[in-house]
């Protein structure tokens, strides 16, 4: 009596699983690329944006230009380890306030020094910039820790306690619209230290370029698969 062979259907859940993976992996790259394009578009294009309410803001992409009126405050952030050139620095955050009573945090540029004046004028001013991610650290290690005071030099600058900071320190009533991203300050602006924004390192074309190995090891996943089927019947027959 010949053995029975039952179809492989451990080794097909799992080829079918990784095959899925892997797809996913593929399409990813492809809607980062896009991402990425967008990106770059918005850096190129001309228009500039100014937003007033809440829901403007929302509609604003990152990286796409934008002019409002307010005025600076001068409580400021100086986030450590942020690098220029091979130098490791600092990037002067300060506190802005739209004439519509949104508080943005403006990303003013890269400095050497924690030591150099980063007060600015307060008076009624328009700021030019593009807004971007908040910072993040890749790893974060241990809490940071607000001190009291308007000057702040920080290792990391987690969003939710930056806002809770500001919300105690700048807002009247205890409560304001402070923007979950960051303003970077035009390289033209006055005000600012060294500005020389770059958009995301990985390129569209990278993004796609790895998109098109993802779906090449799929495809070869697919004929290992065809060819251990076939294996798998003739070995049966």
């Amino acid at each position: 009596m010949q053995p029975v062979h039952k179809f492989p259907w451990v080794f097909t859940g799992l080829w079918l699983s990784i095959l899925l993976v892997m797809v996913w992996a593929g399409f990813w790259q492809l809607d980062r690329a896009k991402q990425k394009q967008h990106i770059h578009q918005q850096m190129q294009s001309a228009e500039i944006k100014q937003p007033k309410s809440w829901s403007d803001w929302q509609k604003i992409n990152d990286y796409q230009s934008i002019r409002v009126t307010g005025h600076y405050h001068n409580t400021h952030f100086l986030l450590a380890n942020q690098f220029h050139d091979g130098q490791v620095g600092f990037a002067v955050l300060t506190a802005f306030l739209t004439d519509d009573d949104i508080w943005l945090l403006v990303n003013r540029g890269w400095t050497a020094s924690a030591g150099i004046d980063v007060s600015v004028p307060e008076n009624r001013t328009e700021l030019v910039g593009m807004p971007s991610a908040w910072p993040r650290p890749g790893v974060q290690l241990g809490e940071q820790i607000f001190k009291d005071k308007s000057r702040q030099q920080v290792t990391y600058l987690p969003i939710d306690d930056t806002k809770e900071f500001m919300t105690r320190h700048l807002c009247q009533r205890g409560e304001c619209d402070i923007l979950d991203r960051v303003i970077k300050l035009d390289a033209e602006a006055e005000d600012g230290f060294v500005r020389d924004w770059q958009a995301p390192m990985m390129t569209a074309a990278r993004h796609r370029a790895y998109a098109f190995q993802w779906f090449i090891m799929s495809l070869a996943l697919c004929l290992i698969y065809i060819y251990f089927i076939r294996k798998f019947y003739a070995f049966k027959k």
